[in-house]
C-alpha cells in the first residue's frame, strides 16, 4: 500500500501517526511524508527541517517533502489545496493521513480542510490527533503497543522542541494508553493511535478501495516548486 502522511509542522506527523508509519514500513508498505512548513514560528527552520529528515529516516519513509509555506499563516487557499493535491497525485496513496478539523491550531485546521478538497477523488482519508487536539472523535484504533517506545524515541529526535510539554514521553504514552482504554479491545492492547474517518471505502472483498483517477500533469499548478525540499 501507498500511505501519504500530511502535516503542518515538523513533528506533527510523528506525534499523530508515527507508530502506524513505523509499523507500516516494517510490513513492506510505502510511506511518504509531506510537511507544509519548516516550523519557523517555533524555532530555527533549518534545524527543524534537519530533525524532520532524521525522523523520516527513523521511520523508513520512501519520500519526504518539506514545503515552504509560512508557519502560523496557513489558510484554505487555492495555493494550499493545489500543493497538497500535487503530492497526492504524485504518490497515488491508498490512505491519506492528515490533521483533524477540530484541532486547536489554525494551521492544522486549514490543512485538514484543504486535504478534504485536494483528496476529493481519493477513497480513504483519516485524521490523526496530537496531545493538544480537542473535540477529537476517534472511530479507528490502531494498536502500537509493540512500537510505543520507538514512537517516543522518534519524537525525541525533535530536540529543539524539548521544552514543549506535549512532546514529553508521558504525554505521548498517556494519550495512547487512554485511547487503548477507549477502544475496549483487550488488556493486551495497551497503546493505540486513534483516527477520525473523513472518508473510507471498501471494495467487494472488504479491502480498502482505491479508485483510479486522472493525475495532475501540469506542475505549473504548484508555484515555486523548486523551493520544496525532497529527501529520498
Amino acid at each position: 500500500m501507498n500511505i501519504l502522511a500530511i502535516g503542518a509542522h515538523p513533528d506533527d506527523i510523528e506525534l499523530g501517526c508515527g507508530g502506524l508509519l513505523i509499523k507500516a514500513v516494517r510490513q513492506g508498505h510505502n510511506v511518504s511524508m509531506y510537511t507544509l512548513t519548516r516550523g519557523g514560528a517555533g524555532g530555527d527552520p533549518n534545524e527543524r527541517t534537519n530533525e524532520l529528515k532524521r525522523s523520516a529516516e527513523f521511520i523508513g519513509a520512501k519520500h519526504l517533502w518539506v514545503d515552504n509555506f509560512e508557519d502560523s499563516k496557513l489558510s484554505v487557499t487555492n495555493e494550499l489545496i493545489n500543493h497538497i493535491e500535487y503530492f497526492i497525485t504524485k504518490t497515488n496513496p491508498d490512505i491519506i493521513l492528515t490533521h483533524s478539523h477540530g484541532d486547536i491550531h489554525h494551521d492544522h485546521r486549514a490543512i485538514a480542510a484543504a486535504t478534504v478538497e485536494a483528496a476529493r477523488f481519493n477513497s480513504n482519508v483519516l485524521s490523526y490527533e496530537i496531545p493538544l487536539s480537542r473535540n477529537f472523535d476517534p472511530k479507528v484504533f490502531y494498536d502500537i503497543s509493540d512500537v510505543v517506545y520507538e514512537k517516543v524515541e522518534l519524537i525525541e529526535i525533535f530536540w529543539s522542541q524539548q521544552s514543549k510539554l506535549y512532546l514529553k514521553s508521558n504525554a505521548i504514552k498517556g494519550l495512547a494508553e487512554y485511547r487503548a482504554l477507549q477502544s475496549r479491545l483487550n488488556t493486551e492492547v495497551r497503546y493505540v493511535e486513534a483516527f477520525e474517518v473523513l472518508k473510507l471505502c471498501f471494495d467487494k472483498d472488504f479491502k480498502l478501495l482505491t479508485v483510479p483517477y486522472m493525475k495532475i500533469k501540469n506542475s505549473n499548478a504548484v508555484k515555486d516548486i523548486n523551493e520544496i525540499l525532497e529527501f529520498v
